[in-house]
């Protein structure tokens, strides 16, 4: 059976399943030179802007994910490096992707419900996360292709293809 992980070991349980993605917000903003994490009000890093005019700013995954393991369901937190495996794309295309289908973000969650993945999970650095960390995932299914490829096909072949038509 799959222990639960030291306070600062990283775990590697055998294989997971997606339950449930939090599809309500998948990224946040942070500065574009030094990323630290803007509020939605700011216009600009209030370190960088001393230095660089116009710093600017970029969007970096942040996914809540339901995983099931082979004796528990817990809510791991997947990063950008990570997300990126799964969405296949930045997250200011997929912020640009969802601008334009908006429907694409209950879609994403139904297309990872149920894929096989093998993770390695972390604890926060600080240890004051509320969830485990995903450092790295590795789809198990050999067929596995990204959220926005699959999305982009589906849209692209109109609305007479199911979701599991996209696999």
């Amino acid at each position: 059976m799959a222990s639960a992980p030291a306070a600062d070991k990283p775990w590697t349980p055998p294989y997971c399943s997606v339950v449930a993605v939090d599809t309500r917000s998948f990224f946040y903003r942070v500065c574009s030179v030094c990323e630290r994490t803007l509020l939605d009000s700011d216009t600009e890093c209030r370190f960088c802007s001393r230095r660089t005019p116009n710093p600017g700013s970029k969007r970096l995954y942040r996914i809540l994910v339901s995983v099931g393991t082979v004796d528990k369901v817990l809510v791991v937190v997947f990063f950008d490096r990570a997300a990126r495996v799964l969405m296949g794309c930045s997250a200011d295309e997929w912020a640009a992707f969802l601008g334009a289908q908006p429907s694409a973000r209950e879609l994403a969650g139904e297309l990872l419900r149920g894929e096989m993945l093998r993770m390695t999970l972390n604890p926060s650095r600080r240890g004051n996360a509320e969830h485990l960390r995903v450092a790295s995932v590795a789809p198990l299914r050999a067929g596995f292709r990204p959220v926005v490829d699959r999305l982009r096909r589906l849209y692209a072949a109109g609305a007479g293809t199911s979701v599991e038509e996209t696999g």
